[in-house]
């Protein structure tokens, strides 16, 4: 039942330089994955701070240290989702060496379902973590978004894991998708628009070969629709697809 479940649970995303770093001929600062393995599978985002001179490393490095954060955790019966965030923020620490923490500070957001069907949500920093559940329904976790004014916290620069926000579920209905994206697509939807751009992007690219999809995805983000937009842009989703082929 469980294997039958991870093979259910399809996983995709993309990621391109904003107008931004083009002009000033700085690399993408974004960095995304999908990883599987026998903790399941999992999607993690992550946005280097562009004031700090190794974003590009510590946003890469969040994602690897997401990856064998799991694998750690896995291993370790009845562990926290506690455990799991301490974990990755020692692993992220390790790989950014010997650039200090500081000079490296990135969001992490990431997903993962596990085995026995669990779902596990967690947002550290800027951008949108929203499970989008089969009959339509939006969660947000850690939505604190209020103005421009208010500091993020991030990898490099949180103390607590207290300033993760974390939602855990039994499992992900038939149908249902997370979606995990950084700030420069995270702050162009509001409201009712969370839920309207998951359907949207797991109807029209979910079913595509991946190679097709992922060139579709980024020239969707490349030619985003937000006038003088300038940030990177990623996203990844994790989608329970529905064996009946039905729309989420």
């Amino acid at each position: 039942m469980a294997q039958k479940l991870l093979t259910q649970v399809q996983c995709f995303g993309a990621s391109v330089k904003g107008p931004l770093h083009k002009r000033e001929g700085r690399p993408n600062e974004d960095a995304w994955e999908v990883m599987r393995g026998s903790f399941g599978t999992a999607i993690v985002v992550s946005d280097g701070m562009g004031s700090k001179p190794n974003a590009r490393t510590g946003a890469r490095m969040a994602c690897r240290a997401v990856k064998d954060a799991l694998q750690y955790w896995a291993k370790i019966k009845g562990a926290s989702p506690v455990m799991l965030l301490r974990l990755v923020h020692i692993l992220w620490g390790m790989r950014v060496l010997p650039i200090s923490e500081e000079d490296s500070a990135a969001t992490c957001v990431f997903a993962v379902v596990v085995p026995s069907g669990e779902v596990l949500v967690a947002k550290l920093g800027d951008g949108i973590a929203a499970i989008r559940e089969s009959d339509g329904k939006v969660v947000l976790i850690g939505d604190e978004r209020t103005g421009f004014c208010n500091q993020t916290t991030a990898l490099g620069i949180a103390k607590s894991t207290k300033e993760w926000s974390v939602i855990t579920r039994p499992s992900l209905a038939p149908g249902a998708a997370v979606l995990l994206a950084t700030d420069g697509i995270a702050d162009d939807l509001i409201g009712e628009q969370v839920g309207d751009f998951i359907k949207c992007v797991v109807e029209e690219f979910a079913y595509m070969e991946p190679a097709t999809r992922w060139r579709a995805l980024c020239h969707e983000l490349r030619n985003w629709s937000t006038p003088k937009h300038l940030d990177d842009k990623t996203l990844a989703v994790l989608w329970h697809r529905n064996d009946l082929g039905g729309a989420v």
